[in-house]
């Protein structure tokens, strides 16, 4: 057994969550590929499969509510067991995978919820997300320590914070400082790597920002002042920036 199994779930599932309705053949293969390479998560499968009925289980979930104007809203509801609903949701992605069941058409029956992306973002809401914990937790085992939730809960309190105040002015005003880094970055036109690196640093300070959270905020900003240090013609507009930050930080 490897810790590389939970790595290798989770960021597999991570992906399938986050990723686009249409790249999700890709990633639910990936995730299936996951899968089978994991001889914790193979045992719990096979172990599994020998009491439960795949067919057997769909139809226990699937609910049914006819409304007053007779129309029908189908839903399912997931096995209460750990084991039965992972083997559960590997089925139903088996299907998928396999053709067998027509992603679009099982969206709009079971997790109707306007159009095709937030039907989507439901179905990974209800199905994968408990899914991925319970692979997780079958997982814990390996490296109960990387699975923590004591751990978990801890970072979660740490970066919890009150959300700030960033007033539509101030924003603008942070906003044409890192502009202004970004054309000088630019105008320099450095390499591939540099280019990305102050891409990626500039992207989760701005997106921090819009979140208001002040402790991801500092940290962020942490980040993009170390990366575009790294050109001396930004420095007066990176001292500009800190000045703006520590108003309202």
């Amino acid at each position: 057994m490897s810790t590389n199994e939970i790595a290798d779930f989770t960021d597999s599932v991570n992906t399938l969550i986050e990723g686009k309705l249409i790249l999700i053949d890709k990633h639910i293969a990936q995730v299936l590929k996951c899968i089978a390479s994991s001889p914790t998560l193979c045992k719990t499968l096979s172990e599994t499969v020998k009491t439960m009925s795949y067919a057997t289980e769909f139809s226990r979930a699937r609910v049914t509510v006819t409304r007053a104007d007779g129309t029908v809203d189908s839903s399912l509801k997931l096995p209460a067991d750990r084991s039965r609903l992972f083997t559960f949701v590997v089925c139903l992605l088996t299907e998928v995978d396999s053709g067998r069941r027509n992603i679009l058409e099982f969206l709009k029956e079971y997790y109707y919820d306007g159009d095709n992306d937030s039907c989507y973002a439901r179905f990974a809401r209800e199905v994968l997300k408990p899914f991925k914990q319970a692979g997780e937790a079958l997982l814990n085992s390996i490296d109960p320590d990387g699975l923590n939730s004591q751990f978990v809960n801890q970072a979660e309190l740490f970066f919890r914070a009150e959300k700030i105040y960033i007033g539509s002015n101030m924003m603008s005003q942070i906003l044409a400082e890192t502009e202004a880094i970004r054309q000088i970055v630019v105008g320099l036109n450095p390499d591939g790597n540099s280019i990305r690196e102050y891409n990626v640093a500039s992207e989760y300070l701005v997106n921090s920002l819009y979140l208001k959270n002040p402790k991801i905020i500092f940290v962020s900003f942490l980040a993009y002042k170390y990366v575009a240090l790294k050109y001396v013609d930004a420095t007066q507009h990176i001292n500009a920036l800190s000045a703006l930050l520590d108003k309202i930080l």
